[in-house]
Protein backbone atom coordinates (compact mmCIF):
# COMPACT_ATOMS: atom_id res chain seq x y z
CA UNK A 1 0.00 0.00 0.00
CA UNK A 2 1.51 3.57 -1.09
CA UNK A 3 2.35 5.84 1.89
CA UNK A 4 -0.17 8.60 1.89
CA UNK A 5 1.44 10.14 5.13
CA UNK A 6 4.65 11.60 2.72
CA UNK A 7 3.20 13.02 -0.31
CA UNK A 8 6.09 13.46 -2.82
CA UNK A 9 5.14 16.92 -4.00
CA UNK A 10 7.63 19.51 -2.88
CA UNK A 11 6.67 23.15 -1.48
CA UNK A 12 6.61 25.65 -4.55
CA UNK A 13 8.16 28.33 -1.94
CA UNK A 14 10.80 26.74 -0.27
CA UNK A 15 10.82 23.48 -2.17
CA UNK A 16 11.44 21.63 1.00
CA UNK A 17 9.34 17.70 1.08
CA UNK A 18 6.13 17.73 2.52
CA UNK A 19 6.41 15.61 6.21
CA UNK A 20 3.94 14.18 8.48
CA UNK A 21 3.55 16.72 10.69
CA UNK A 22 4.14 19.39 7.71
CA UNK A 23 1.92 18.72 4.97
CA UNK A 24 1.17 20.41 2.30
CA UNK A 25 -1.91 23.19 2.54
CA UNK A 26 -3.45 25.20 -0.23
CA UNK A 27 -2.05 22.44 -3.02
CA UNK A 28 1.05 23.31 -2.94
CA UNK A 29 2.72 24.63 0.06
CA UNK A 30 3.75 23.20 3.23
CA UNK A 31 2.32 24.56 6.23
CA UNK A 32 4.74 27.45 6.89
CA UNK A 33 5.16 28.63 4.01
CA UNK A 34 1.45 28.31 3.71
CA UNK A 35 1.03 30.99 6.27
CA UNK A 36 3.32 33.24 4.48
CA UNK A 37 2.20 32.91 1.06
CA UNK A 38 -1.12 34.53 2.73
CA UNK A 39 0.05 37.27 4.01
CA UNK A 40 2.38 38.07 1.47
CA UNK A 41 0.16 37.14 -1.91
CA UNK A 42 0.94 39.94 -4.36
CA UNK A 43 -2.41 39.03 -6.20
CA UNK A 44 -4.17 40.35 -2.65
CA UNK A 45 -4.98 43.50 -2.21
CA UNK A 46 -3.05 45.88 0.66
CA UNK A 47 -4.60 45.93 3.79
CA UNK A 48 -7.07 48.89 4.11
CA UNK A 49 -6.00 50.08 7.53
CA UNK A 50 -3.57 52.54 7.45
CA UNK A 51 0.54 52.11 7.62
CA UNK A 52 -0.37 48.21 8.09
CA UNK A 53 1.26 47.31 4.34
CA UNK A 54 0.21 43.49 4.76
CA UNK A 55 -1.76 42.06 1.88
CA UNK A 56 -5.75 41.37 2.50
CA UNK A 57 -6.67 37.79 3.57
CA UNK A 58 -8.93 35.79 1.83
CA UNK A 59 -12.52 36.38 2.01
CA UNK A 60 -14.82 39.45 1.34
CA UNK A 61 -12.89 41.35 4.26
CA UNK A 62 -10.12 43.91 3.18
CA UNK A 63 -8.07 43.68 6.12
CA UNK A 64 -5.57 41.36 6.76
CA UNK A 65 -5.25 38.29 9.84
CA UNK A 66 -3.46 40.98 12.19
CA UNK A 67 -6.06 43.72 11.35
CA UNK A 68 -9.71 41.52 10.89
CA UNK A 69 -8.61 39.96 14.51
CA UNK A 70 -8.48 43.17 16.21
CA UNK A 71 -11.37 44.45 14.52
CA UNK A 72 -13.51 40.86 15.62
CA UNK A 73 -12.08 41.84 19.17
CA UNK A 74 -14.11 45.50 18.95
CA UNK A 75 -10.80 47.56 18.78
CA UNK A 76 -9.60 49.84 15.81
CA UNK A 77 -7.18 47.84 13.85
CA UNK A 78 -5.46 51.41 13.41
CA UNK A 79 -4.58 51.89 16.80
CA UNK A 80 -2.17 49.05 16.81
CA UNK A 81 1.58 49.73 16.37
CA UNK A 82 3.44 48.55 12.84
CA UNK A 83 6.42 46.82 13.52
CA UNK A 84 6.83 45.67 10.06
CA UNK A 85 5.94 48.89 9.09
CA UNK A 86 9.39 50.37 11.14
CA UNK A 87 11.76 47.61 10.58
CA UNK A 88 15.20 49.72 8.60
CA UNK A 89 13.37 53.50 9.43
CA UNK A 90 14.78 56.36 11.40
CA UNK A 91 12.23 57.92 14.40
CA UNK A 92 9.89 60.39 12.06
CA UNK A 93 10.72 62.87 14.44
CA UNK A 94 13.34 65.64 12.53
CA UNK A 95 15.72 65.68 15.71
CA UNK A 96 15.61 62.32 16.73
CA UNK A 97 17.82 60.01 15.27
CA UNK A 98 16.78 56.46 17.19
CA UNK A 99 15.39 53.50 15.46
CA UNK A 100 11.27 53.72 14.68
CA UNK A 101 9.79 50.86 16.37
CA UNK A 102 5.92 52.27 17.01
CA UNK A 103 4.15 54.63 14.02
CA UNK A 104 6.88 55.34 12.96
CA UNK A 105 8.46 56.71 16.08
CA UNK A 106 10.93 55.70 18.21
CA UNK A 107 10.17 53.82 21.62
CA UNK A 108 10.99 57.20 23.70
CA UNK A 109 8.73 59.36 21.01
CA UNK A 110 6.05 57.32 21.25
CA UNK A 111 5.65 56.94 25.03
CA UNK A 112 5.93 60.35 25.27
CA UNK A 113 2.87 60.50 22.90
CA UNK A 114 0.91 58.50 24.88
CA UNK A 115 1.19 60.17 27.52
CA UNK A 116 0.56 63.46 26.35
CA UNK A 117 -2.71 62.65 24.90
CA UNK A 118 -1.58 61.65 21.55
CA UNK A 119 0.83 65.12 21.08
CA UNK A 120 3.31 65.55 18.77
CA UNK A 121 6.73 64.42 19.54
CA UNK A 122 8.23 67.01 17.96
CA UNK A 123 7.31 69.01 20.77
CA UNK A 124 9.46 67.09 23.45
CA UNK A 125 11.67 68.66 26.18
CA UNK A 126 15.01 66.10 25.89
CA UNK A 127 15.79 67.07 22.31
CA UNK A 128 18.75 65.17 21.29
CA UNK A 129 20.22 67.03 18.69
CA UNK A 130 19.72 70.63 21.31
CA UNK A 131 23.48 72.17 21.06
CA UNK A 132 24.88 74.09 23.63
CA UNK A 133 24.28 77.54 21.57
CA UNK A 134 21.08 76.26 21.43
CA UNK A 135 20.93 75.57 24.94
CA UNK A 136 22.04 79.24 26.10
CA UNK A 137 19.26 80.68 23.59
CA UNK A 138 16.53 79.06 25.49
CA UNK A 139 18.17 80.09 28.63
CA UNK A 140 18.45 83.76 27.67
CA UNK A 141 14.00 83.37 26.65
CA UNK A 142 13.83 82.76 30.31
CA UNK A 143 13.01 86.79 31.70
CA UNK A 144 14.93 87.48 34.66
CA UNK A 145 13.04 88.07 38.19
CA UNK A 146 13.03 91.79 38.68
CA UNK A 147 14.15 91.49 42.05
CA UNK A 148 16.93 88.73 42.19
CA UNK A 149 18.25 88.83 38.39
CA UNK A 150 17.69 84.77 39.02
CA UNK A 151 16.56 83.21 35.73
CA UNK A 152 14.58 80.11 36.47
CA UNK A 153 14.24 77.74 34.71
CA UNK A 154 10.44 75.88 35.55
CA UNK A 155 8.81 74.96 32.71
CA UNK A 156 11.81 75.43 30.14
CA UNK A 157 13.73 72.28 31.18
CA UNK A 158 13.19 69.34 33.23
CA UNK A 159 13.96 69.29 37.11
CA UNK A 160 15.43 66.35 39.28
CA UNK A 161 14.92 65.56 42.65
CA UNK A 162 17.00 68.71 43.63
CA UNK A 163 15.80 70.76 42.09
CA UNK A 164 18.42 71.44 39.02
CA UNK A 165 17.32 71.94 35.63
CA UNK A 166 18.84 68.98 33.45
CA UNK A 167 18.57 68.34 29.82
CA UNK A 168 20.80 66.49 27.19
CA UNK A 169 22.72 67.64 24.27
CA UNK A 170 23.49 66.34 20.68
CA UNK A 171 26.01 63.49 20.78
CA UNK A 172 25.58 62.62 24.28
CA UNK A 173 22.22 61.02 25.55
CA UNK A 174 23.49 61.35 29.39
CA UNK A 175 21.49 63.63 31.80
CA UNK A 176 23.36 66.71 32.57
CA UNK A 177 22.56 69.68 35.03
CA UNK A 178 21.89 73.34 32.96
CA UNK A 179 24.43 74.91 35.46
CA UNK A 180 26.66 72.98 34.56
CA UNK A 181 26.47 73.57 31.13
CA UNK A 182 25.82 76.89 31.36
CA UNK A 183 29.42 77.57 33.77
CA UNK A 184 31.12 75.51 31.15
CA UNK A 185 29.74 77.88 28.32
CA UNK A 186 30.82 80.59 30.40
CA UNK A 187 34.11 79.90 30.96
CA UNK A 188 35.13 78.03 27.55
CA UNK A 189 36.05 75.15 28.85
CA UNK A 190 34.24 72.26 30.56
CA UNK A 191 34.55 71.77 34.16
CA UNK A 192 36.37 69.20 35.45
CA UNK A 193 34.72 65.71 37.00
CA UNK A 194 35.93 67.06 40.72
CA UNK A 195 34.64 70.64 40.42
CA UNK A 196 31.05 71.72 40.79
CA UNK A 197 28.71 74.78 39.38
CA UNK A 198 27.76 76.67 42.90
CA UNK A 199 25.28 79.58 43.04
CA UNK A 200 25.96 82.49 44.10
CA UNK A 201 22.23 83.52 44.71
CA UNK A 202 21.71 79.67 46.20
CA UNK A 203 18.37 79.55 44.22
CA UNK A 204 18.79 75.77 42.60
CA UNK A 205 16.53 76.14 39.77
CA UNK A 206 18.25 79.42 38.34
CA UNK A 207 20.45 79.31 35.47
CA UNK A 208 21.75 82.65 34.80
CA UNK A 209 25.43 82.33 34.17
CA UNK A 210 26.03 85.61 36.17
CA UNK A 211 25.04 83.79 39.22
CA UNK A 212 27.21 80.50 38.47
CA UNK A 213 31.05 80.37 39.37
CA UNK A 214 32.74 76.88 39.74
CA UNK A 215 34.35 75.82 43.06
CA UNK A 216 34.74 71.91 44.65
CA UNK A 217 32.18 70.26 46.92
CA UNK A 218 34.48 71.89 50.17
CA UNK A 219 33.97 75.39 48.57
CA UNK A 220 30.63 74.98 47.94
CA UNK A 221 29.97 74.03 52.00
CA UNK A 222 32.15 76.61 53.02
CA UNK A 223 30.16 79.50 50.66
CA UNK A 224 26.88 77.76 52.03
CA UNK A 225 27.81 77.54 55.97
CA UNK A 226 29.29 81.41 55.75
CA UNK A 227 25.53 82.21 54.56
CA UNK A 228 24.31 80.63 57.44
CA UNK A 229 22.54 78.18 55.42
CA UNK A 230 24.01 74.94 56.69
CA UNK A 231 22.08 72.54 59.09
CA UNK A 232 24.24 73.32 62.09
CA UNK A 233 23.21 72.97 65.64
CA UNK A 234 19.24 73.04 65.99
CA UNK A 235 18.99 73.23 62.00
CA UNK A 236 20.49 69.74 61.91
CA UNK A 237 16.98 67.67 61.77
CA UNK A 238 18.63 64.89 63.75
CA UNK A 239 20.29 66.87 66.50
CA UNK A 240 18.97 65.92 70.21
CA UNK A 241 20.74 69.17 72.26
CA UNK A 242 19.70 72.44 71.74
CA UNK A 243 22.54 75.45 72.63
CA UNK A 244 20.73 75.45 76.66
CA UNK A 245 21.34 71.82 76.97
CA UNK A 246 24.97 72.38 75.58
CA UNK A 247 26.11 74.85 78.01
CA UNK A 248 25.25 72.48 80.70
CA UNK A 249 27.15 69.81 79.36
CA UNK A 250 29.87 72.15 79.76
CA UNK A 251 29.27 73.58 83.07
CA UNK A 252 28.46 69.80 84.38
CA UNK A 253 31.57 68.26 82.76
CA UNK A 254 33.85 66.51 85.00
CA UNK A 255 37.05 65.54 83.76
CA UNK A 256 38.66 62.13 84.12
CA UNK A 257 40.98 59.32 82.84
CA UNK A 258 38.88 57.17 82.14
CA UNK A 259 34.66 56.72 82.30
CA UNK A 260 34.57 55.68 85.63
CA UNK A 261 36.08 59.00 86.65
CA UNK A 262 34.45 61.17 84.35
CA UNK A 263 31.00 61.71 84.15
CA UNK A 264 30.31 61.62 80.31
CA UNK A 265 27.72 58.47 80.96
CA UNK A 266 25.98 60.30 83.30
CA UNK A 267 25.52 62.92 80.67
CA UNK A 268 25.01 61.22 77.70
CA UNK A 269 22.07 58.96 79.88
CA UNK A 270 20.49 61.91 80.85
CA UNK A 271 20.56 63.83 77.25
CA UNK A 272 19.70 60.85 75.37
CA UNK A 273 22.90 60.79 73.16
CA UNK A 274 25.63 58.36 73.07
CA UNK A 275 29.38 59.14 74.98
CA UNK A 276 30.94 60.55 72.53
CA UNK A 277 28.73 62.94 71.58
CA UNK A 278 29.64 64.61 75.16
CA UNK A 279 33.22 64.41 74.29
CA UNK A 280 32.55 66.08 71.10
CA UNK A 281 30.51 68.78 72.71
CA UNK A 282 33.14 69.39 75.53
CA UNK A 283 36.45 69.11 73.12
CA UNK A 284 34.33 71.94 70.90
CA UNK A 285 34.25 69.28 67.80
CA UNK A 286 30.46 69.90 67.63
CA UNK A 287 28.49 73.17 68.70
CA UNK A 288 31.56 74.76 68.49
CA UNK A 289 29.67 77.92 68.12
CA UNK A 290 27.85 77.94 70.71
CA UNK A 291 29.93 80.05 73.28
Amino acid sequence: MADITTPADDCEVCAKPAEPDNRLKGGAHIRYCYQWRRRNDASRPECSTAKCGRRARAGSTDLCDRCYQRAQRGNDPAGRPFHQANKGKACSVEWCDDDATHLGCCVNCYAWSQRNGGADPVARRYRYNRSVDDLMALIQTIEPDPASGCRVADGAFWTNQHGYAITTIAGNKRTQTVTRLALAHKLGRPLLPAMQACHTCDNPPCVEQSHLWEGTAADNSRDRDSKGRGARGEGNGRSRLSPQKVRDIRARYTPGNNQHESNVAALAAEYGVKPQAIRDVVRRHTWAHIL
